[in-house]
């Protein structure tokens, strides 16, 4: 019978290996703009406390007769004074609608944790960038802010407040001289003081026409062959 060497086939499989391996493997897809995973999938660089319960979910000033309706999109919203996490997982922690944030004490206190909440690197390819906003007007120049910046090569290129109220409403940067370009967002509070928190909630780039851009046309992740790290981006992104 004749003999097969197959150590060629398998020195060749081994340089093909290596190499897919040592090149970044790029593919889009969707971002979690909305936070409607139901937790902080793709905002994977958190600091301080102030994150620990967020996304909130529902309409939680309003659950409290705060007369400031959220206004938020979908089910999920970044409200940093807001400690309810929805009837599933906040019903087991014991939460309730309209909850409000607590200090290290566990007394209620809606702007006393602090923190800053970064988003994964997307490209900029839209004319504009807009969102949903609300908090507490606390701007990037203050000592203590409370914003949302666009941040490339660690700079803020643009920053936005709420409002003090509650409410969010659609606002708009003008990114057309920032095209081509890598970017983050980071979500900053850094106040404790009354309004001292912001609220946040999907994110969007658009065209010249106004038009929203799928982020599954916009995203392109530096991969390296990683798997999901969490289920919810198994489901999203799978």
């Amino acid at each position: 019978m004749k003999h097969v060497n197959y150590l060629p086939l398998l020195i060749s499989c081994i340089l093909v290996i290596m190499f897919v391996m040592s090149v970044d493997l790029v593919f889009a897809r969707a971002f979690n703009n909305d936070f409607e995973t139901g937790d902080l999938t793709d905002w994977e660089e958190k600091t301080g406390d102030a994150f620990d319960f967020q996304p909130t979910w529902g309409d939680n000033p309003t659950a409290r007769n705060r007369g400031q309706p959220s206004e938020h999109q979908g089910d999920w919203w970044l409200g940093l004074a807001e400690k309810y996490q929805g009837p599933d997982k906040g019903a087991k922690l014991g939460q309730k609608p309209g909850d409000l944030a607590t200090n290290a004490a566990g007394a209620v206190a809606p702007d006393a944790p602090q923190g800053t909440l970064t988003s994964i690197e997307f490209k900029i390819i839209g004319e504009t960038m807009n969102f949903l906003m609300g908090g507490g007007n606390r701007p990037w120049e203050n000592p203590n802010p409370c914003c949302v910046n666009l941040v490339i090569n660690g700079k803020v290129e643009r920053t936005m407040t709420g409002s003090n109220t509650e409410t969010m409403t659609r606002r708009e940067w003008d990114v057309s001289d920032l095209k081509n370009k890598m970017a983050k967002l980071v979500v900053v509070d850094n106040h404790t003081g009354g309004w001292g928190h912001p609220n946040f909630d999907d994110v969007h780039q658009a065209n010249a026409a106004g038009e929203n851009i799928p982020w599954d046309r916009v995203l392109v992740v530096q991969a390296k062959g990683k798997l999901a790290v969490s289920w919810a981006q198994m489901k999203k992104y799978y």
